[in-house]
């Protein structure tokens, strides 16, 4: 991973089994008062460059950007390089895999084969305490303001954001993009509200949006929802095949208000644009 961005941080903090390794980016205001705070969740690739400049991007917002490793403790994931981890997970649901794995170098084939495996066997609960310990960390810092913290996550991460939501955890907002939803039987549980980013041709987690926005209804709970047309599982990250510049900028756009509405941060009518790339928020 490779941080070209001015003011990233790399830092730790206390986690259950161990340090956590994480990034940060503070706001230009940093110093001055205690700022909110957003908690990047990663998607399952892991801590990757995309997510830095994302923590940079929320920082230029004026808020203190922090993104955990979630896969500190994961020695596996340790011996695979971010490009090999994003040509396995790319590969896992392809209906040609096999064949694409054949014509490649015998070595090639053993490391896919490995990154696949690794993937498809994760417990992914294993990472809740971690993101967890990540919010109390934000909390009992001096340069968070109180009672100002959200969260984001994507896939892996946004399943946690919801996770977070029915394990105590006090923050302020959560913002969800093709997470897996907390138990439904738990949503009475849940501390805070919800915003959830679907991808229209997502089997995994769209069909039961309509389950999940009525059990939270029924709960009294906060969620609002949205599903982006013509889109697939990881639009938002401009580094994936599923990648689309429109749903992209309005998600982010409704994101940033989510968040402005919550803790506080004015959301300026600014495009979310990529390195090296103007996309200008649909809608």
């Amino acid at each position: 991973m490779t941080a070209a961005s001015a003011g990233v941080e790399r830092t730790s903090f206390r986690g259950p089994h161990g340090p956590v390794e994480a990034v940060q980016v503070r706001p230009s205001s940093a110093g001055r008062a205690p700022a909110p705070a957003v908690l990047i969740l990663h998607e399952g690739l892991g801590l990757t460059a995309h997510t830095v400049e994302l923590a940079r991007r929320f920082a230029q917002e004026g808020y203190l950007a922090f993104a955990p490793d979630l896969y500190s403790h994961d020695a596996v994931h340790r011996t695979f390089t971010e490009a090999e981890v994003a040509r396995g997970v790319g590969l896992l649901r392809a209906p040609d895999r096999d064949e694409v794995v054949a014509r490649l170098p015998a070595g090639e084939q053993e490391r896919l084969k490995a990154v696949c495996a690794w993937f498809s066997d994760r417990d992914t609960s294993m990472y809740l305490p971690d993101a967890r310990a990540a919010a109390v960390h934000l909390a009992g810092r001096f340069d968070v303001r109180p009672g100002g913290i959200a969260a984001v996550g994507f896939s892996l991460g946004g399943g946690l954001v919801g996770q977070l939501a029915v394990a105590g955890v006090e923050l302020a907002a959560g913002a969800v993009f093709y997470g897996q939803a907390p138990p439904l039987d738990q949503v009475t549980s849940v501390r805070f509200p919800l915003q959830v980013h679907y991808a229209e041709e997502d089997p995994a987690i769209t069909p039961k949006a309509r389950a999940v926005q009525e059990a939270f209804r029924a709960a009294g709970r906060e969620l609002i929802s949205f599903v982006y047309p013509g889109t697939r599982h990881g639009f938002f990250n401009e580094t994936r095949p599923a990648y689309h510049a429109d749903a992209a900028g309005l998600s982010w756009r409704r994101t940033r208000e989510f968040f402005a509405e919550r803790i506080g941060v004015v959301a300026q009518p600014r495009p979310y644009a990529v390195a090296g790339e103007g996309v200008r928020a649909a809608g």
